[in-house]
């Protein structure tokens, strides 16, 4: 609801040590997506990129789950268009349209849709 500053801190200071403490990873892995997101909407992009990348999907790699680890690679591909990434970019997608497809998920065709509609951007 816009209220930023008070998710974040929610979820570092209050979720993110409870997770920690009972050791589940995953749970504490998609609470690190939420703040991802929180700061990517800040404008924090080079915060949220790091969170992604380095925290968050080898834990995905790890735990086997390549539905997280696609949709993660689709976020870590609106990071990169908005530094203006585009190849880099359109790389992540075209690794998560693979994850969709091997999964036979209908994702896929809204990812290779949008991997389209970058193709075309200038």
């Amino acid at each position: 609801r816009g209220q930023l500053d008070e998710a974040l801190a929610i979820r570092q200071n209050e979720q993110m040590p409870v997770y920690e403490k009972l050791g589940d990873v995953r749970s504490r892995a998609v609470t690190l997506g939420k703040i991802a997101d929180i700061l990517q909407a800040r404008g924090q992009l080079d915060e949220a990129l790091a969170i992604r990348q380095n925290e968050q999907m080898p834990v995905f790699e790890k735990l086997g789950d390549v539905r997280e680890q696609a949709i993660a690679l689709v976020k870590v591909s609106f990071i990169l268009l908005a530094q203006h990434k585009k190849t880099a970019a359109l790389e992540m997608l075209r690794s998560a349209h693979g994850h969709f497809e091997g999964m036979g998920l209908p994702d896929t065709a809204k990812v290779k849709d949008l991997i389209q509609s970058i193709e075309k951007m200038s």
